[in-house]
C-alpha cells in the first residue's frame, strides 16, 4: 500500500490529508517504512523536548521507489555516515553537546541584530527587481525575486561575491532535490554534479584556513576563527557552510512565494497592508505558519518508548510535520485563516521549534518582510495572472516553493 502522502495530489494540497490524521491517527505510520507523521502540536512539543530518545543525528528520509512505486527509507548522504555521527552531522543533523557548539558559532554571523543590520542591502536589491516590472504591468515573482535575491544575501553572509549566487543556488536546489522523496535514481546521479559543485565557498574558506585571516563580517571568517580556536573542526565548519547555503535560500524563497500568493489572491488583504504596513511582520509570521517553508524534520528513535498512546520501536523514525501542527485547532483559533491579531504570533512552527529552531529564521524573517513591503508599497494592486497555468508547487515531501507565480501589477498613479 502506497500511503497518500505520495499523492501528487495530496503533495501539491496536503492540508486536508493532515487534518484527518491530526483527528483520526496523530502518529501515522506510513505502511512499509518504519516511519511515523506526526501531526500534532503537542506531540511535536514532547519529541522536541526529548532530544536523547528523539535524536537528529539522521539523514534518512522518506522516499518513493520509482522502480516498484513503494515507499522507503533513503539515505541523503551516504558517504557522509551521518547516521553514525560522522562529520555531516552538524546543526539540523546533529545532537547536543555538538548541536550546541556548532549553533554557538554560527549564531555569531546570523544572529537577529546582525539580520536587521542587512535589510537596507535586501531592500535595494528588491527596489532594483522592482523597476522593470513596475513598467511593464508584470512579474514572474519567483525567478524575477523570490529565487534569486535571497541567494545574493547567502552569498555576501557567506563571504563570497554577488555573482557567485547563481552557482550556489544551483547547488542548493539540487541539494533539496535530491531529498524531495520522488528523485529517481538516474536524476540522483545526475544531481551529483551541482550538489558538489561548491567552488567558490570552499576556495574562500581554505584560504582564509591558509592565511589565518579571518573576517569577522562573513560566515566563512567565523568558522574559520572558531576551527582555529578549536570550536570547530574544519570537517564541520566545511558541512556548516554547504548546509546553509541550500537552508539559507530556501526559507526565504518559499516563503516569499507563499506571501505574495496569499495577498495576490486576497486584494482586500492588500489593501489593509498598504494602509497598515506596520503589520507586516504579523503577515510573515502568517504566511509562515499557514504554508511553511520546509515541511517537517526528521528524528531517530533511540529507545522504545510510546508517543500519544502509539509504541514507537528504537530504530524507527519520526516526522515532525510543521505544516500540519501549524493548523492544529487545539494550538490556533482558525487555524485555516490569516489572522494579523493572533497573540503570540511566533508560537508556531514554521521555522522549527526548540533547540533546533532555523537558525535562518532571523534572515528569512527581515527579506520576507522588505519584500512585502516594497511590492506593496511600489503597486496599487496585483494578482496572479489569469492567462497563467494553474500555480503549483515542486512535487517535494521536504519544501513548499512554487514553480511560478505570475503577477499582473497595476502601479500607483
Amino acid at each position: 500500500m502506497v500511503d497518500p502522502l505520495f499523492d501528487p495530489a495530496v503533495v501539491e494540497d496536503p492540508h486536508s490529508y493532515f487534518a484527518a490524521l491530526r483527528t483520526a491517527d496523530p502518529v501515522h505510520e506510513v505502511p512499509g517504512t518504519g516511519t511515523f507523521l506526526v501531526t500534532r502540536m503537542d506531540l511535536i512539543h514532547e519529541i522536541v523536548a526529548n532530544p536523547s530518545v528523539f535524536s537528529s543525528v539522521s539523514a534518512q528520509f522518506l522516499h518513493r521507489s520509482a522502480r516498484d512505486g513503494m515507499p522507503g527509507l533513503q539515505s541523503a548522504a551516504p558517504g557522509l555516515d551521518i547516521d553514525s555521527g560522522g562529520p555531516g552531522a552538524v546543526l539540523a543533523t546533529a545532537d547536543p553537546p555538538d548541536h550546541t557548539r556548532q549553533r554557538r558559532v554560527v549564531a555569531r554571523r546570523l544572529s537577529t541584530t546582525a539580520m536587521q543590520a542587512i535589510e537596507p542591502e535586501f531592500r535595494a536589491l528588491v527596489d532594483r527587481a522592482l523597476d522593470t516590472p513596475l513598467h511593464t504591468g508584470r512579474i514572474e515573482w519567483m525567478s524575477d525575486v523570490a529565487e534569486p535575491l535571497p541567494m545574493i544575501m547567502v552569498a555576501r553572509i557567506l563571504g563570497v561575491a554577488d555573482d557567485d549566487a547563481p552557482r550556489l543556488k544551483r547547488q542548493g536546489y539540487a541539494s533539496v532535490e535530491a531529498i524531495n522523496g520522488f528523485v529517481t535514481p538516474e536524476r540522483l546521479a545526475e544531481l551529483g554534479e551541482p550538489m558538489m559543485d561548491v567552488g567558490p565557498v570552499a576556495d574562500a574558506y581554505l584560504a582564509a584556513r591558509a592565511a589565518r585571516r579571518y573576517d569577522p563580517s562573513t560566515l566563512i571568517g567565523v568558522c574559520g576563527q572558531a576551527v582555529e580556536d578549536g570550536e570547530l573542526t574544519d570537517d564541520e565548519a566545511l558541512m556548516i557552510l554547504f548546509l546553509l547555503i541550500s537552508a539559507g535560500g530556501e526559507s526565504t524563497t518559499s516563503l516569499t512565494g507563499t506571501g505574495v500568493r496569499i495577498l495576490a489572491e486576497h486584494p482586500a488583504l492588500q489593501d489593509r497592508l498598504r494602509r497598515a504596513p506596520e503589520l507586516i511582520p504579523a503577515f510573515v509570521e502568517e504566511a509562515c505558519r499557514i504554508d511553511p517553508p520546509f515541511r517537517g524534520h526528521y528524528r531517530r528513535v533511540m529507545a522504545d518508548t510510546v508517543l500519544g498512546g502509539v509504541p514507537l520501536p528504537a530504530g524507527s523514525t519520526v516526522v515532525l510535520t510543521w505544516t500540519a501542527a501549524n493548523r492544529d485547532a487545539d494550538a490556533f483559533v482558525n487555524a485555516d485563516d490569516i489572522d494579523l491579531q493572533r497573540p503570540n504570533p511566533r508560537h508556531h512552527v514554521g521555522f522549527g521549534w526548540g533547540i533546533h529552531l532555523c537558525l535562518g529564521a532571523p534572515l528569512a524573517r527581515v527579506e520576507a518582510k522588505v519584500a512585502f513591503e516594497q511590492l506593496l508599497a511600489r503597486t496599487a494592486s496585483f494578482a496572479v495572472d489569469p492567462s497563467s497555468q494553474p500555480l503549483r508547487h515542486h512535487l517535494s515531501l521536504m519544501v513548499r516553493r512554487l514553480v511560478e507565480l505570475p503577477l499582473v501589477i497595476e502601479t500607483r498613479p
